[in-house]
């Protein structure tokens, strides 16, 4: 992510350093409900941009 997104390249030493730190956080990881939305179908109305 460093180096494709932000353009930096990190020495070995600082990518061991990030994952010494990530290891350190704890907890559950956050549920993510997606909502159940209605069935489509050919006479369901399609947005502007995709008429």
């Amino acid at each position: 992510m460093g180096r494709l997104q932000l353009g930096r390249k990190y020495t070995p030493q600082e990518n061991a350093d990030i994952v010494a730190f990530l290891k350190t956080l704890t907890g559950e990881q956050p549920q993510i409900l997606l909502p159940l939305l209605p069935p489509s179908a050919d006479s369901t109305k399609r947005p502007a941009p995709f008429d």
